[in-house]
């Protein structure tokens, strides 16, 4: 428990008001909300280029076959994000384009998983001087499923609001 503690107290001050930031966010995910189109589309281009500058440094250190995995799990993870929400009811108002989404917990499990397995990774890389492969390969494989399932469900979204009917 002391190492926990000394983990958690070790981490800058601004790890904590993200947290706080992205936990708001998934409460109020679980409730219905009305989402820009521009934000549905932005956000998940976000994480992919936060995804590819991690995954451009890890190749730097020489583990190209990981740009493969990347591939792979953004694939499965857009897959998994589509079959998530393919059977929401999106309200579309082109007026104000906009979708509005029911809520739902999905979206708060993922924020904190996600930030967990940030924090692990980048608490590890801080700690360890010698970072195996099979590090590489789980972060790589975690953030690329969890950018592929912010995809996926914003893909449905955008199809959802430009479909004619």
């Amino acid at each position: 428990m002391e190492h926990l503690w000394q983990v958690l107290s070790g981490a800058p001050w601004w790890v904590y008001v993200l947290f706080i930031y992205l936990v708001n966010i998934g409460i109020k995910s679980t409730q219905p909300r009305t989402i820009s189109i521009t934000r549905v589309a932005l956000l998940p281009l976000v994480f992919v280029v936060w995804s590819v500058y991690t995954l451009y440094g890890k190749v730097i250190l020489g583990f190209s076959s990981l740009i493969l995995l990347w591939i792979v799990f953004l694939a499965l993870g857009t897959y998994l994000g589509i079959k998530e929400v393919h059977s929401w009811h999106i309200h579309k108002d082109r007026h104000k384009q906009s979708i509005t989404i029911p809520g739902n917990y999905s979206t708060l499990v993922l924020i904190l998983l996600i930030f967990v397995l940030k924090f692990f990774w980048g608490y590890f890389y801080a700690t360890h001087t010698n970072i195996p492969y099979w590090m590489y390969f789980l972060d790589t494989l975690t953030s690329s499923l969890a950018t592929g399932f912010f995809v996926g469900r914003s893909c449905f979204f955008l199809k959802s609001y430009y479909r004619k009917h």
